[in-house]
């Protein structure tokens, strides 16, 4: 009885945190609908998935004006977990022979991404003589996984919390300008949902924004970014551990032990069931049996919006206006023109690869 209690009690606590998120996407979910009724029929496709980008307003809003009691603290990070739930369901709606089409392309185009913003943040870093443990987490940041990047390779690389803070605030930054900016660069240059989709994935840094700048250009560029961005965060792990061999050597981190465990520690595992669920929704037997039927895969969509309608409520939540204010000027320049030129090279590789006839 004590131990269903207990259970209870810690399902309880998440409880006030969830009921925000909810009331904050529905926000997000009512703008939509009030900004597509203002446009004309030909003009409504401009407000799909709009709910994302008011959602995320909603919540810097909300999250920079109140200052939200501690009981409320465990329901709001939950968005994290929404997120990976959200990416997961996505691959049911992504044939896999498109991943492994695409994956190929991708796979290099995330590591010359990676190479460029290494060598770019290590080029302009002393230039403005910054720190180098500082400036490996900028270049982690904006090359695989955003804040999730920095958070893994910090104690990797024995870097100390300030110089952490400072790579957070640079990635949350231009994050929540590319959710604006890159959607109408874009429509002006008229970019294919394709190739928009497969550069937001390569070009913005969190999981959460990417994914949420593909689907406020379209749907299908929402999932074209979730695929690329997941290549990205695949080599997380062994970048990572690039980097902790490399001040190792130096004398400036602990040696590594376990490579192998060190890597399956890094990855991301939700990655796997992305692709579980791309497997197992293309399955088409002979007998016309289907593992998921067409409205099996409806109903995983609708699912896929609510928990993303869930995350971005709490990715506005967990911007801080304040915190992204400390970065100081070095580390915003260098975070500015990495960002600047990472965007332009990748925008430069998908032009090129569509040029090619490849895209």
């Amino acid at each position: 009885m004590k131990e269903k209690k207990s259970v209870l009690k810690a399902v309880l606590e998440y409880i006030p945190g969830l009921a925000v998120l909810l009331v904050i996407g529905l926000c997000g979910k009512y703008l939509e609908r009030g900004f597509e009724s203002i446009l004309n029929e030909s003009s409504k496709v401009l407000a799909k998935d709009m709910y994302i980008l008011f959602a995320i307003i909603v919540g810097i809003i909300v999250g920079n004006l109140v200052r939200f009691p501690a009981v409320f603290r465990k329901g709001i990070a939950t968005y994290e977990f929404f997120l990976k739930f959200g990416v997961i369901l996505i691959g049911a709606r992504l044939a896999v022979q498109e991943l492994f089409t695409l994956g190929v392309i991708g796979i290099v185009l995330v590591v010359l991404e990676i190479l460029a913003s290494i060598i770019i943040v290590r080029l302009v870093s002393r230039r403005f003589r910054l720190s180098e443990k500082l400036s490996s987490l900028i270049s982690i940041g904006v090359g695989i996984c955003g804040v999730s990047a920095i958070v893994g390779c910090a104690p990797a690389i024995d870097a100390d919390e300030k110089d952490s803070s400072y790579a957070i605030a640079i990635i949350l930054i231009f994050g929540a300008m590319a959710l604006v900016l890159y959607p109408a660069i874009g429509k002006l240059l008229d970019m294919t949902d394709r190739s928009f989709g497969m550069w937001a994935g390569l070009a913005v840094d969190n999981t959460a924004e990417a994914v949420a700048t593909g689907h406020i250009y379209s749907e299908a560029a929402g999932k074209y970014a979730t695929m690329t961005k997941l290549m990205r965060n695949a080599l997380m792990g062994i970048t990572i551990l690039g980097f902790a061999l490399y001040y190792a050597r130096k004398g400036m981190a602990k040696a590594v032990t376990h490579k192998g465990r060190f890597l399956w520690e890094k990855f991301p595992k939700f990655v796997l069931g992305f692709v579980l669920f791309s497997i197992l929704a293309s399955i088409r037997l002979e007998n016309g049996f289907v593992f998921l039927t067409s409205g099996q895969e409806g109903a995983l969509k609708n699912l896929c919006k609510w928990a993303f309608m869930l995350t971005f409520a709490g990715v506005g939540l967990s911007t801080s206006i304040r915190d992204m204010g400390k970065t100081g000027f070095k580390p915003f320049a260098v975070g500015l023109m990495t960002e600047l030129g990472v965007g332009l090279f990748t925008l430069l590789l998908i032009y090129g690869l569509g040029f090619a006839g490849i895209l």
